[in-house]
């Protein structure tokens, strides 16, 4: 479960453009199918942070699991936290100039 959950997470950086954003980007996809394919980017954008979170809360679930007792190392795991959270932001700014700058788009425009 942990390992599961730190290859969706945004600890694991490297595997974002093989993992996370291609779940996204189906996901988006499939979502223009119920809502209109003009909010493929918010669907895109949703779905990205939605698989990071799923990863974070995996890796916290697998881990309480193995480890019984917590100890009283909260001051790094903090700060690792909100490094976490800059770099989702910056991919999720990278992934908006992306869709909205019409380089991602819904996969049925691609072929006009």
């Amino acid at each position: 479960m942990a390992t599961m959950g730190f290859l969706l997470s945004p600890l694991s950086w490297w595997n974002d453009l093989y993992v996370n954003i291609p779940i996204a980007y189906g996901l988006a996809w499939l979502a223009g199918f119920i809502t209109d394919k003009k909010y493929f980017g918010v669907w895109m954008i949703f779905f990205y942070w939605l698989s990071n979170l799923a990863g974070l809360l995996l890796i916290h679930r697998g881990m309480t699991a193995v480890f019984k007792s917590r100890n009283n190392e909260s001051e790094p795991f903090k700060r690792s936290i909100f490094r976490d959270i800059w770099v989702s932001i910056i991919y999720t700014g990278v992934l908006a100039i992306l869709v909205y700058t019409g380089i991602l788009k819904y996969p049925q425009d691609y072929f006009k």
